[in-house]
């Protein structure tokens, strides 16, 4: 009687327990050999972003205003030189960067923003070229906050955005600079027109194509930051409309005329039902904190979201980041915060709703005033990094419940070559439910920074994707079906999805140690997957390891075998079918020459 109750007991509390595991994990990675985690941070409110600048599918770090870290491959990380931030004053608090291809010659440039604010053109091979020529040259006539690229003209050329908030940058406020890219490497400068005029605190600037008529509006946070609140500023494109490409302010609804302490607008389809929704941050500094801002696109009209965590939690709010970081097909939220403020990691529910993680690495209350997101190690699982005035914070994702995701990187021909602006939306059975997500490029979508742009979606359990579908500026739309899953994909326009950009599959994906990750679902009924890592230990002759998995009951008998062969490094998972077992604790185990790790898992029926 005794023995039945404790195994009631303990099958109950491991599935609370394991039930709590599948919950987003996030790692500090703390090895001082990572020159990034020895790096110190920078002071003042500068960006921090992920950018593949060398074309060889791993994210590098670029921290404002020369700090560049490049990714050899599996997280590897080397700090290098170049000419960016050269001779650039950034100022006392910012200090802005947007990447994307300017020149359209196939590599990412980048724009920094400070007192004086420059156009820094990617040569290849590690080499930068400081634009001073042109209007674009004359850093000195562009101070800024920050920065953002995007075709809102659409002649296949990223212009440019600069904010310019009076009394943050210069003793002599002006207002923001907007630059028409003429198509030959140089630049032309708008001086008339709702977003060169007037003067205000403005702060980080987003491209979107919030309203779907395809050209890009543009929403800039304008916070006092001074204890007062204030409307933000919102424009419209005309583009579509009239042909002629010009920016006009909207002066109704939610997002345009509730008063804020707006620092950044970030533009994600959270609910998935095809539409842009908004996340607004604020910051309320000296006033001890202020909530966000939340608003629904509902078919053009927008609904503020004023119940659960994501819009009630106080605090002193600068980057959000979204992304799927546990694949199961909706995307989820980190907000930083300083001023004592922790991290926030919002789980999207699936409804709806939003639930806060808490224990978690992210939830620290060093000052975060920085954030991005990307794959740094292409193990299909978005990492995060926060920076503050102390502190940079490199976050692995290790969430273990084996769901499956797929990444695009797009590449424009007619549009822009960086595809800054398009949207690609993927179809797959997610949860049970048949239905498209959807992600916009965008080369501004955290506090003075921006996240990978590849688009990563995650599937859930779902086996393949029915659908990929990418409307580009140029107005062109491609389609493309019956995708696998768990790759990561180059889409050009015009063309379709070509062979996957070198990571052809998880082997390819080459970790640094053996792992055997926890099964999932645990507990389960009647059957579970496997995933387990192999490292790159294998000989001269590229000698494959010879790998052993087995399970046992609970008390050692050995009931099967499911692995016993060579294989090359990468990642793995295999499906266990417990259909003739009988519920109880189960062990499974891998051998791996002198490496052996063994999982518990829960047969309940």
């Amino acid at each position: 009687m005794y023995k039945k109750i404790f195994v009631k007991f303990f099958i109950l509390f491991s599935f609370i327990y394991l039930n709590t595991n599948y919950a987003q994990i996030f790692t500090r990675v703390t090895d001082n050999n990572n020159p990034i985690v020895s790096n110190p941070a920078p002071a003042g409110y500068v960006g921090i972003s992920w950018v593949d600048y060398n074309n060889d599918n791993n994210l590098d770090l670029f921290i404002n205003n020369n700090v560049l870290f490049q990714n050899s491959g599996g997280g590897i990380f080397t700090k290098i030189t170049t000419a960016i931030g050269t001779g650039q004053i950034l100022g006392t608090f910012n200090a802005g960067n947007s990447w994307a291809d300017y020149d359209n010659d196939g590599d990412l440039d980048v724009y920094l923003s400070g007192v004086t604010s420059f156009l820094y053109r990617n040569d290849g091979g590690d080499s930068f070229t400081k634009i001073t020529t042109g209007e674009i040259g004359n850093g000195a006539n562009t101070p800024g906050w920050a920065c953002t690229w995007g075709d809102y003209n659409n002649d296949s050329f990223v212009d440019l955005v600069i904010t310019n908030p009076a009394g943050f940058v210069t003793n002599n406020p002006g207002p923001n600079h907007l630059f028409q890219n003429n198509g030959d490497g140089t630049l032309t400068k708008i001086i008339s027109g709702d977003v060169v005029t007037g003067l205000a605190p403005y702060t980080v600037p987003t491209w979107s194509d919030y309203d779907g008529d395809g050209d890009l509006d543009l929403s800039i946070g304008s916070g006092p930051a001074n204890g007062t609140t204030a409307a933000d500023f919102f424009y419209k494109n005309n583009f579509t409309e009239t042909g002629t490409a010009t920016l006009t302010r909207i002066t109704t609804g939610g997002p345009a005329t509730d008063k804020r302490d707006g620092q950044v607008w970030n533009w994600i389809d959270y609910d998935n039902d095809g539409d842009l929704d908004v996340y607004i941050t604020n910051w309320g500094g000296t006033i001890g904190g202020i909530v966000n801002d939340f608003y629904r696109n509902d078919n053009g009209n927008f609904t503020k979201i004023t119940t659960g965590n994501i819009v009630t939690d106080n605090g002193i709010s600068l980057p959000s980041v979204w992304a799927d970081f546990d694949n199961d097909g909706y995307i989820d939220c980190y907000v930083g915060n300083e001023g004592g403020w922790p991290g926030r990691l919002y789980k999207n529910n699936t409804d709806g709703t939003f639930t806060t993680i808490t224990g978690s690495a992210v939830n620290s209350t060093t000052a975060k005033r920085s954030a991005s997101a990307g794959d740094y190690d292409n193990d299909g699982r978005v990492d995060l990094i926060t920076m503050g005035n102390t502190l940079i914070n490199l976050y692995h994702n290790e969430t273990a419940n084996n769901y499956n995701w797929v990444s695009f990187k797009l590449e424009g021909t007619t549009s822009n070559k960086a595809a800054i602006g398009a949207k690609i939306r993927i179809k797959a059975t997610v949860l049970g439910k048949t239905f498209w997500q959807m992600r916009e490029i965008s080369a501004q979508n955290s506090f003075n920074s921006q996240s990978d742009l590849r688009a990563h979606f995650g599937l859930s359990e779902a086996s393949t994707i029915d659908s990929v579908k990418v409307e580009w500026l140029s107005g062109h739309v491609d389609v493309a079906v019956n995708i696998n899953i768990n790759q990561f994909y180059n889409f050009k326009e015009g063309e379709g999805i070509s062979t996957p950009t070198g990571i052809e599959d998880d082997k390819n994906v080459i970790p640094s140690e053996f792992k055997l990750e926890q099964n999932y679902p645990n507990p389960f009924n009647p059957s579970t997957n496997i995933s387990f890592t192999i490292p790159n230990v294998v000989d001269a002759y590229n000698a494959s390891t010879t790998i052993v998995i087995k399970i046992f009951d609970v008390i050692g008998n050995e009931i099967a075998t499911l692995v016993n062969e060579q294989k090359s490094p990468g990642i793995y998972k295999i499906n266990f079918d417990a259909e003739n077992l009988s519920s109880g604790v189960y062990y499974y185990q891998l051998i791996a020459g002198s490496f052996i790790q063994t999982k518990k898992m829960i047969l309940l029926r």
